[in-house]
């Protein structure tokens, strides 16, 4: 396996610290392109133990950089770059007062074939000690993965637990100095364990593991005791998924079907059907846990249904939430990192017409201060609510989903995008989405469905977008198209469709099964062959039996679902964009349905990305991606039947 000298690794970390700090000022209105790709001014924020420094990611010069801020002497310091050849800075978190641990993500290549690799990274934010990379040199260098940290210690100032493999997809669990890079094995690889979890004591005490055959789980009493089966089924046929250790000693918290939908169990380690239901709805599923930062407790679970809901198992987290909401109302509030003592928090807040803005909450005065802004460059721009709809389809179902109208626009007969998203098991959700935000703010109304197959609506949903992918799921699009049209929304002469991901393979799915629908398609990072896709997965370990489960083994199914075997049939224009990085969907899906279009005599534009990723995550790369998105509707999806210009 490749590596990178860790010498050269922080060399290139630290190159971006020469460039001289400026403020943002807010950009006048309607915003360019760049002030939608310059989403990630303000990422990944942590607030010290002591609460006194908060240190992010932001964008200076271009460059990713990450910084800290000390908040008593009200000064910015950088530390090192946050992006380096393919890696780019996935968390950072403090460990002590003056010290970061830093995630760094990023793709290497075997045999011409990219595949993930992570790094990680101590920080000295005083700058006495120089960054460097904990583990490559180590006895676990060659783990592909390096920045998996199970445990904190937090009552540990230069300890964490972290877990790493060594040429094997079965990982061990090891104590890290996070001064020395030393490490000792707390647990040794377990076949077919592929990930572990502490209890909140710090112990491991659970792991979860598959293989060709079995799903299995096994757990402990203590760190002295032996590990046992709690629980093994055919692989995909699970009875309840862990979520992680309850409140009292010796449970487990647990999701399970409940009247149709994900409901919060909690199960006696010592005996596994001794299930008390501790939470459910009877509409959606409820599976996200909420943690408390300092200590990593559930203190809650969200759920959806036209907005994200909590409940709360925490009485004195549920006053801090409470409190926060009353302050910044009508928006979505999380607390996302805390001071040792609790009494300083950093809370971050966003809504669907403006992207997160963070806070530090002091609970002893009750004082908020905002720190930051992930998009400064939008703060005095207008933009577009979301509306919650209810969609219904040809057989009945009604389906859930969102409308967002360009501002001042009267609402009907808009130049219109449908805007699946990708997955397909993921979903749509109120909030801030700056795809959506930038076409809205070009003129066009945007229509955003979860269609079956999205996640948290019951099992019954979810299978649905379980093989024949070009089937049901995009119906419901096709439907949710319709009703736009039917609404008066959208003008059904000019009705496009982009998508990313899954949501790339929808729109040019849809531009198969409904050639006359829409005006042109985008596919961005999207799959074109399921066949190929199906392979693509099955190098990793267990992907043969998650290939089969998403998209099944008939190929004369994936064939039929494939738009590149039916580039023909589409006569609309195609826009693709594709990262040569993306280790989900290889770039190779666009480049053939590129050259099938083209055998078709389609019209097809293909933009590659060079080192774009799967989420286009750097400000130049969504800087291209915007530019282009921004010409092909302008000159295929007319506002006001005019041919507008990319506005850099």
């Amino acid at each position: 396996m490749a590596t990178i000298r860790p010498g050269a690794f922080i060399a290139h970390l630290l190159a971006a610290c020469a460039a001289l700090f400026v403020s943002s000022t807010a950009p006048a209105a309607p915003p360019s392109v760049a002030d939608f790709a310059a989403d990630t001014d303000f990422s990944f924020p942590t607030l010290s133990p002591d609460g006194t420094k908060v240190a992010y990611v932001t964008r200076i010069n271009d460059q990713r950089v990450l910084v800290y801020v000390d908040l008593v002497k009200r000064q910015r310091t950088g530390l090192m770059s946050a992006s380096v050849d393919s890696f780019d800075l996935s968390y950072c978190r403090f460990k002590g007062d003056d010290r970061l641990l830093c995630g760094f993500r990023g793709t290497q290549f075997s045999r011409g074939q990219p595949y993930p690799v992570s790094r990680l990274v101590s920080v000295d934010v005083t700058g006495k000690d120089k960054p460097r990379v904990l583990v490559q040199n180590g006895a676990k260098g060659g783990s592909q993965f390096q920045d998996n940290i199970l445990d904190w210690k937090k009552d540990d100032p230069t300890h964490v637990l972290i877990e790493l493999t060594d040429g094997d997809p079965f990982p061990s669990v090891h104590s890290l100095d996070i001064t020395t890079g030393l490490m000792t094995v707390v647990q040794r690889p377990r076949h077919p364990i592929v990930s572990w979890t502490t209890d909140r004591a710090g112990v491991v005490r659970f792991g979860f593991g598959y293989d060709s055959n079995k799903s299995l789980y096994i757990t402990r009493d203590d760190a002295d005791s032996g590990w046992r089966t709690l629980a093994k089924w055919k692989w995909g046929d699970g009875d309840f998924d862990v979520i992680g250790f309850g409140p009292t000693p010796g449970t487990l918290l647990v999701s399970a079907s409940h009247n149709g939908r994900d409901a919060i169990f909690e199960m006696d380690l010592t005996e596994k059907s001794d299930r008390q239901l501790l939470f459910s709805n009877l509409d959606v599923d409820v599976t996200q846990p909420m943690y408390w930062p300092g200590d990593h407790r559930i203190i809650g679970f969200s759920y959806e249904t036209d907005r994200v809901k909590h409940k709360f198992f925490d009485s004195e987290a549920e006053a801090v939430y409470t409190a926060i909401d009353r302050a910044l109302p009508d928006a979505e509030n999380e607390v996302v990192s805390a001071s040792r003592d609790g009494k300083k928090l950093l809370v971050a807040s966003h809504a669907d017409v403006r992207p997160s803005n963070y806070y530090v909450l002091d609970t002893n005065n009750w004082n908020l201060v905002r720190v930051g802004s992930a998009n400064p460059a939008l703060a005095g721009a207008t933009l577009s609510p979301m509306k919650f709809v209810k969609i219904k389809a040809p057989d009945g179902t009604v389906l859930p989903g969102y409308v967002t109208l360009p501002a001042g626009s009267t609402g009907k007969n808009l130049p219109t995008i449908v805007y699946p998203h990708g997955g397909p098991h993921a979903r749509d959700s109120w909030g801030y989405d700056p795809m959506v935000q930038f076409m809205a703010s070009r003129g066009y109304a945007v229509i955003q469905v979860n269609f079956r197959g999205s996640i948290g609506y019951g099992y019954d949903w979810y299978e649905a977008g379980l093989h024949n992918w070009g089937t049901v799921m995009v119906d419901d699009i096709t439907a949710a198209t319709k009703w736009a049209i039917a609404e008066g929304i959208a003008d059904p002469a000019n009705t496009s469709i982009v998508g990313w991901s899954f949501g790339g393979y929808a729109a040019l799915m849809s531009a198969v099964r409904e050639p006359d629908l829409y005006r042109c398609a985008v596919s961005i990072a999207g799959v074109a062959d399921l066949r190929s896709q199906a392979r693509e997965v099955q190098r990793f370990y267990g992907g043969r039996q998650r290939s089969e489960y998403t998209y099944g083994d008939d190929v004369s199914e994936m064939r039929a679902g494939s738009p590149l075997r039916a580039a023909e049939k589409i006569k609309v224009p195609v826009l693709l964009v594709h990262g040569d990085n993306d280790i989900q969907v290889n770039v190779d899906q666009s480049k053939r349905m590129a050259r099938a279009l083209k055998g078709a005599d389609k019209k097809v534009e293909l933009v590659v990305i060079e080192d774009g990723d799967h989420s286009l995550s750097r400000f130049e790369f969504r800087q291209t991606l915007l530019t282009k998105l921004d010409a092909f509707l302008g000159v295929n999806a007319k506002v006001g039947g005019e041919t507008r210009g990319a506005a850099n």
